[in-house]
């Protein structure tokens, strides 16, 4: 590479040089170029987060009314009104306790990630050892099965 100033070839050091600045000033304009992202996803998070917080302040309005409106249809069916309202919260409580047990039941099938921690593995091993052959029996979150090397080919 000519330098235009002198009109001689660079050096080797300051092709370094020049490769050195330039790599570091990609990597400040990555870094700013993501904090602009980043700024403007976050500007957008908290104006979803307050519709929501909007949305839960109605939703507890409309679940008072709801509550008041039970609590009077069943003193409209003839229940005393301190009953009424017991039962409309006794009903909340089968309710909450229903989807609690929902909940638990689902939670229990839960399972860690399988395929994730058997790549992992295959990928450590790999590190160790990159020219060898990974063994594995487990199936691979891209369709793959059984051995493979790090190169992509597949070995059964």
């Amino acid at each position: 590479m000519q330098d235009r100033s002198t009109g001689r070839d660079a050096t080797l050091g300051e092709l370094v040089a020049v490769a050195t600045r330039d790599m570091s000033l990609l990597v400040r304009q990555e870094i700013n170029l993501a904090k602009a992202e980043l700024s403007q996803q976050a500007m957008s998070a908290a104006i979803g987060a307050g519709f929501l917080g909007a949305a839960a302040g109605l939703g507890l309005g409309a679940l008072l009314a709801v509550t008041i409106g039970l609590g009077e249809l069943f003193t409209w069916a003839g229940v005393e009104r301190f009953w009424s309202y017991f039962l409309t919260a006794l009903l909340y409580l089968v309710v909450a306790g229903l989807l609690s047990l929902f909940a638990a039941n689902r939670l229990k099938k839960l399972s860690p990630p399988e395929r994730t921690l058997q790549t992992v593995k295959d990928d450590i091993a790999w590190l160790k050892n990159p020219t060898a052959i990974v063994e594995s029996g487990g199936n691979h979150s891209d369709g793959r099965s059984g051995s493979y090397s790090r190169n992509g080919a597949s070995v059964h």
